[in-house]
């Protein structure tokens, strides 16, 4: 079973930070399947970031021995968040698969309140914000990578200039449709082929 699986520290890919979280969520992806493992780290909601010793063995060997605690903190959020959702598409953001879901619930102001609480959030609180939109997402995928990429700076305790900029990239892809944007990229793209997608 996925969770009796011991990962050596040094399996995960160390070149660069992006391949190390795009195995982690396939880690997250394979330990998920069990419902045990699942309900290990779906219980750490209620701790603190990787204050919840059973969660341990599933993100600690994913973690280099000089990681930041901001970083660590980070990864165990994801583990939890993934294990709640555990749907997973990439180059969909959170803040996309957030905003159809407003539009297809009529713009329902609760919803864009939640969104806007979440932009306004610190690192300490982003856990409990994220947690419940969601389990408000029970059916629109995201990309679980791309929000640990971003977790990664926002659960800085400082204030950082990128902080604002994936902040107000959230906010850009809540509010803009899917569909739309779609169109305008297609639209813009008249001489190019499409980029074939990474395997």
């Amino acid at each position: 079973m996925p969770h009796e699986q011991s990962v050596s520290p040094d399996s995960p890919p160390r070149g660069s930070t992006q391949p190390r979280v795009q195995a982690f969520v396939e880690h997250l992806a394979n330990v998920c399947e069990d419902r045990g493992a699942r309900a290990i780290l779906r219980r750490a909601a209620a701790f603190d970031p990787g204050e919840y010793v059973p969660a341990f063995p599933f993100v600690e060997p994913f973690l280099p021995e000089d990681t930041p605690e901001s970083e660590r903190r980070a990864f165990y959020l994801c583990a939890m968040l993934y294990a709640m959702h555990g749907q997973h598409q990439q180059g969909r953001s959170l803040a996309k698969a957030f905003g159809a879901l407003w539009r297809k619930k009529d713009q329902r102001p609760s919803l864009e309140k939640r969104f806007i609480a979440l932009l306004e959030a610190d690192a300490d609180g982003l856990s409990e914000h994220l947690r419940q939109i969601v389990m408000l997402l029970k059916e629109e995928a995201f990309d679980h990578a791309a929000l640990l990429t971003d977790l990664r700076e926002l659960m800085k305790p400082y204030t950082t200039e990128r902080q604002n900029r994936i902040r107000a990239r959230w906010a850009k892809d809540f509010y803009r449709s899917e569909t739309r944007a779609t169109d305008a990229s297609t639209a813009a793209d008249t001489s190019e082929p499409a980029a074939t997608p990474l395997p």
